[in-house]
């Protein structure tokens, strides 16, 4: 008896089904016998043709209606300040830099760079060159240096590729070039700072690292790399909710203390492509914890309010300790189930559709497709070259 009460929903639905095909076959049979009964079969096929093309011409125009909503065009230029120990004219180009908000949400930045080093800025702009206002829900950029101009990797005659180039992940101490720099962030300055292209406009987003000075005369060869992914805007209340959520997610996601909680170098790194982001939007919810920067920001008052110096640095390690154990037990389970499903999603040819063959990821992909659809949405990711060298 249970087994018949359980399949019995199901055996109603398949029913339900059969049935509206079955009318749905009806009335198309009805047409068809009419136009043939009216017109005759030549002239009826001839309708039939005709409406097929129509369906034809109707999902091209669809299709290119929505490419023109969602289309960026994407440049890049960079800023670089002269050494901190030098004071900078006020119309030094790289002078505004070192006033732009932090891009990785937590905290302010510090007006000048650290003694014996400068501040990289890249500017993304992005244009709207679409006929629909655009919303960006994610902005990852992060670079890596060609070492020695690539005479290590250029010497055996093949291409460069992003993979060849030596990273400077944020873990890797002071003897690299700017710790940091290759990985990625969300380049917002806060959580609401969300960001809407209009039609025919422009919006320019920033990345900032400090570099370490070099010899004189010496050249750096970045290839940065952005990812951006963006949809036809949208207006109703629970998707600015829900885009909000996402930005904070991702914010969080590159917070100093939830990287350093889970161990990772680039968490960003694993959402920068089309597949992996589209699996990020299965699990941002749990992960968009609104706490977190709270407390970041109530830490560093407290660090700040200590007046000696050696007292500062155990209040400072104390209270990274802490928020390093509050992302362990609030975050850390969400960004293993994202973990395990990125495994599985990379080690299978078939990408993000392996994970679909699973039931109940399937269930969870219908309710991610009611708020961020994946057909409303368009991702790019760009390469640009940057040669960083003092202005003349």
């Amino acid at each position: 008896m249970q087994t018949v009460v359980s399949w019995w929903p199901v055996m109603a639905d398949f029913a339900g089904t059969i049935r509206t095909l079955g009318t749905f076959g009806q009335a198309l049979a009805g047409i068809v016998a009419g136009l043939i009964a009216v017109l005759g079969v030549p002239l009826a096929l001839r309708q039939v043709v005709n409406l097929q093309r129509e369906l034809r011409r109707y999902e091209s125009e669809s299709r290119r209606r929505l490419e023109a909503e969602a289309n960026l065009n994407i440049s890049a230029d960079y800023t670089l300040t002269r050494l901190s120990h030098d004071t900078p004219d006020l119309s030094h180009p790289g002078v505004h830099a070192m006033r732009t908000p932090a891009s990785d949400g937590e905290s302010p930045p510090t007006s000048m760079p650290e003694p014996g080093k400068r501040i990289l800025r890249l500017d993304l702009t992005l244009e709207n060159v679409g006929e629909g206002t655009v919303d960006v829900l994610a902005c990852l950029v992060a670079a890596r240096t060609l070492e020695r101009a690539g005479d290590d990797v250029i010497a055996g005659g093949r291409d460069v590729q992003w993979s060849d180039l030596t990273t400077h992940y944020w873990d890797a101490g002071d003897h690299c070039l700017s710790p940091g720099l290759s990985t990625h962030k969300h380049i917002v300055y806060a959580q609401d700072a969300l960001a809407r292209v209009k039609a025919r406009s422009r919006k320019t987003l920033a990345r900032i690292d400090q570099i370490h000075e070099r010899a004189p005369d010496e050249e750096i060869y970045l290839l940065y790399r952005t990812f951006v992914a963006a949809r036809r805007s949208s207006r109703s209340a629970a998707d600015v909710q829900a885009w909000a959520a996402l930005q904070q997610a991702l914010l969080n996601v590159n917070a100093p203390a939830f990287r350093e909680a889970a161990r990772e170098q680039d968490p960003l790194g694993l959402v920068a492509s089309p597949d992996g982001w589209r699996l990020f939007l299965h699990h941002y919810a749990r992960l968009a914890d609104p706490k977190l920067p709270q407390l970041r920001a109530a830490a560093d008052r407290d660090e700040t309010a200590v007046g000696d110096l050696v007292e500062r640095a155990r209040t400072r390690a104390r209270l990274d300790a802490e928020l390093r154990d509050y992302c362990a037990r609030t975050l850390l389970p969400a960004w293993r189930s994202f973990r395990a499903d990125h495994k599985r999603m990379t080690h299978d040819a078939a990408g993000f559709m392996a994970l679909l063959r699973d039931r109940g990821f399937r269930g969870r992909q219908r309710e991610v497709e009611k708020r961020f659809p994946w057909e409303s949405q368009e991702v790019w990711t760009e390469y640009f070259y940057v040669t960083v060298r003092d202005d003349e």
